[in-house]
């Protein structure tokens, strides 16, 4: 039987992590991220007053009914309108 090199001290500090590979890692992460962002879309998509607002925008859009603002003091202005 073989022997452990490492004592006592050492084999209870190892047990208390452990190595994964850093593409499982990566590959943890980025679908961690998905899932975050599915999330947020569907918490958008079942807020009814933003799924209107974005709808109107969306007409909005198409049919070019927008202002354009180039600085703060733009943007200011429309909004106080």
């Amino acid at each position: 039987m073989r022997r452990s090199i490492f004592g006592p001290e050492q084999m209870a500090r190892r047990a208390d992590s452990i190595q994964l590979p850093k593409e499982l890692v990566a590959d943890l992460l980025e679908s961690s991220l998905r899932f975050q962002e599915v999330a947020e879309t569907l918490e958008v998509q079942l807020d009814k007053k933003t799924v209107k607002r974005l709808k109107t925008g969306d007409r909005e859009l198409k049919k070019r009914q927008y202002k354009v603002a180039s600085s703060r003091e733009d943007i200011d202005r429309i909004l106080s309108s």
